[in-house]
């Protein structure tokens, strides 16, 4: 479902600054100020093994991950990797772009242990339905009581 002229396009160390960061779109200038925040976050976790792949269009259509041990999230997965965020949104949702991001994910970390995530009960921007990856062939490994 995916058009295959759209391009993967990995972000890093030599393209960040040109790139388009598309979890900060727009163009007034708090959102130009949180695209130059972003990337130079980016550009610290770079060295630490952050991926940061998106699709070749100006909208929200991208996965980031990292090594377990640098994940932001409150896990232990030591020889895992952490998907950070995976988001497809507008008309990139439902047509398969987040499911071609995690196949270009999973291809990377074939030599690790494997790949987790965080979801919740609650959906937020920047996870993904729990449902989504159990389709994909995950596992619940754990969980956490509601702090609601």
């Amino acid at each position: 479902m995916v058009e295959e002229k759209l391009e993967i396009v990995t972000v890093n160390a030599a393209n960040i600054d040109s790139e388009h960061i598309c979890c900060a779109i727009g163009n007034d200038a708090t959102n130009v100020k949180r695209a130059n925040t972003k990337k130079a976050w980016l550009k610290d976790r770079f060295p630490e093994g952050h991926t940061f792949k998106k699709f070749d269009v100006r909208g929200k259509v991208f996965i980031e991950y990292v090594p377990a041990e640098y994940a932001w999230f409150p896990i232990e997965a030591f020889g895992y990797v952490f998907i950070q965020c995976l988001w497809a949104s507008g008309r990139y949702k439902g047509k398969g772009y987040g499911s071609k991001l995690l196949e270009e994910c999973e291809k990377d970390c074939k030599d690790t242990n494997g790949l987790v995530v965080v979801t919740g009960r609650k959906k937020l921007p920047f996870t993904v339905d729990k449902k989504f990856y159990l389709k994909k062939g995950f596992e619940v490994c754990d969980t956490a009581p509601s702090l609601l």
